[in-house]
């Protein structure tokens, strides 16, 4: 009796485990990705069904028979261990598949997203984008992309270190994240490049989304002890109205990013007429970047003279490029690829840079002359001008009240905050400004008046037809007695004759440049045209 007991015992217990194995056959089944996979596990599990019902007519003929033999009891233990081996292999397996499944799970995830901020990269964006326009196509319904970067992000990574830049990135994802609708998806690209993918969205939506992003970024970013304020470019493309395809929206989305960069808004929806990336534009704009970082481009100087003396007060810098390839590029031409491009600061940085380092050779044989240097409104724009600005003139122990920042009417004008703050914070800086092409814009005299500027350069577009043209001889009157009453000087631009001349000398005009005194100069010819004009001091010059 107690054989047939032990033998009931042992394939009730077989089977038990024979069923509780079928559980991770099954789910392994499930795990396979291919047929061949999925049909060899559910073979198993048919075989596992078999042995069940093999292990249940087994317990029935032990319960059944009367005197089981040794042989019976050996059988059931082999079986009640063959289960055990069968359902602890499964399990192995179960567990080993589902940990390849959770590294590979890991892998894509390490692979599909950005290691520092922890959002979707730039691959899953590729993956994602397509998806979202095809759901679009089906529904005929639209979508925006959104490129941005931050505008400030360089000059924070050398100023504070690249650590405090990787802490800046990782504050900032989750603020993006807040500003998008939970259904909304938001991908770093790499550096500080970010793209928003907005499905079943109009273009109003797609405005008040840019619009939201940038509010939220005008609280400063708390970074270790200190308060980071850095603005924010958006260029938005609409799906299907600017491209059809992923590669469509991404460029067109770009092109309009850089447009934003000029835009006082910050934001900017794509426009054909922004798209400046021709095979030709595309090349001017990487050989400007070389040129920029290989300091291949050239500066000249052209000289500012006292209408009263006749003595030359100050020089103004202009940049040149000259390209082995391209040829002679226009500055007009390449200036506004840099505004376009984004490379406008950097090509400002170097022009201040590199002119004053210059420019000290010459002050030392005549301490009294002037620098002038343009700027453009991204830089006035820019949150870490002033800063930059400061250091190179610590950099170089240049007098900052010898320095001269020209900015045109139509930015100085630009009643934005951050345009204000950094024209103040210039002039508490000891550096002087003027307003150029004064004339040209559209300037309300009140706030002419609460500017800190010093001098008011006349466009010479005015000055070229003084004696020709009534009325411009009488602008350019009135721009005389405006700024004298205000307590500003004057500088006439465009001077091409002795008789221009001599007509602004009788208006009071104060300083003035122009081809009748000196086209601008290179580097290598300044000392001498100023010796030739005896320009230098005497102890300099002998």
């Amino acid at each position: 009796m107690s054989l047939q007991f032990v033998a009931i015992a042992l394939t009730l217990a077989g089977t038990t485990i024979m069923m509780m194995a079928l559980r991770p056959a099954c789910l392994i089944c499930k795990a396979q990705n291919t047929v061949q996979q999925k049909r060899a596990w559910k073979i198993l599990a048919g075989l596992i069904c078999l042995f069940i019902i093999a292990y249940i007519i087994l317990t029935i003929s032990s319960i059944t028979t009367t005197q089981p033999s040794t042989l019976d009891l050996i059988v059931s233990g082999l079986l009640f261990i063959g289960s055990f081996f069968v359902i602890i292999i499964l399990n192995l397996s179960l567990s080993t598949i589902q940990e390849i499944k959770r590294v590979a799970k890991q892998q894509r995830h390490d692979a599909l997203h950005d290691p520092l901020t922890n959002l979707p990269n730039r691959a899953l964006l590729y993956e994602t984008l397509p998806r979202t326009i095809a759901h679009a196509k089906r529904k005929n319904s639209t979508l925006a992309l959104l490129l941005m970067d931050l505008n400030q992000f360089k000059e924070i990574n050398d100023t504070l270190g690249h650590h405090f830049g990787d802490q800046l990135l990782q504050t900032l994802a989750p603020r993006l994240q807040k500003a998008i609708r939970e259904m909304d998806f938001v991908a770093r690209l790499g550096g500080d490049e970010f793209a928003v993918v907005l499905a079943d969205i109009d273009f109003e939506g797609a405005k008040s989304t840019a619009l939201r992003i940038i509010e939220c970024m005008k609280t400063p970013l708390s970074i270790d002890s200190y308060d980071l304020k850095v603005g924010i470019s958006i260029g938005i493309a609409q799906f299907p109205l600017d491209g059809q395809d992923c590669d469509s929206l991404i460029q067109k989305a770009d092109i309009a990013m850089y447009s934003a960069k000029k835009d006082p808004c910050h934001f900017s929806i794509y426009d054909p007429d922004q798209d400046i990336y021709s095979i030709e534009k595309l090349t001017i704009t990487r050989k400007l970047y070389e040129a920029i970082h290989n300091k291949s481009l050239a500066l000249y100087f052209q000289p500012i003279i006292n209408l009263h003396s006749g003595r030359v007060c100050s020089f103004e810098a202009l940049s040149r490029w000259h390209d082995e390839e391209l040829g002679i590029i226009p500055p007009d031409e390449f200036i506004a690829v840099a505004e376009q491009t984004g490379l406008i600061k950097e090509l400002t940085l170097w022009m201040l840079d590199t002119a004053i380092s210059q420019f000290q050779q010459w002050q030392d044989f005549n301490p009294e002359l002037q620098l002038s240097v343009n700027m453009t409104a991204q830089d006035i724009q820019d949150y870490y001008l002033v800063n930059n600005v400061s250091r190179i003139l610590a950099k170089y122990g240049f007098n900052p009240e010898k320095l001269h920042i020209e900015i045109t009417e139509s930015n100085m004008m630009t009643n934005s905050p951050q345009t204000r703050e950094t024209i103040t914070e210039l002039h508490k800086l000891g550096v002087s400004l003027s307003i150029d092409d004064f004339g040209t814009g559209f300037s309300s005299l009140a706030y002419l008046k609460q500017l800190p500027t010093q001098t008011i350069k006349i466009d010479k577009s005015f000055v070229t037809h003084l004696l020709d043209n009534s009325s411009d001889e009488v602008i350019v009157r009135s721009v005389i007695d405006i700024a004298h009453n205000m307590g500003q000087a004057v500088i006439a631009e465009g001077i091409e004759d002795r008789h221009c001349l001599e007509h602004l000398q009788r208006l009071n005009c104060d300083f003035g440049q122009g081809y009748y005194f000196s086209k601008p100069l290179p580097v290598t010819a300044v000392a001498a045209w100023m010796v030739a004009r005896g320009e230098f001091m005497r102890q300099a010059a002998s």
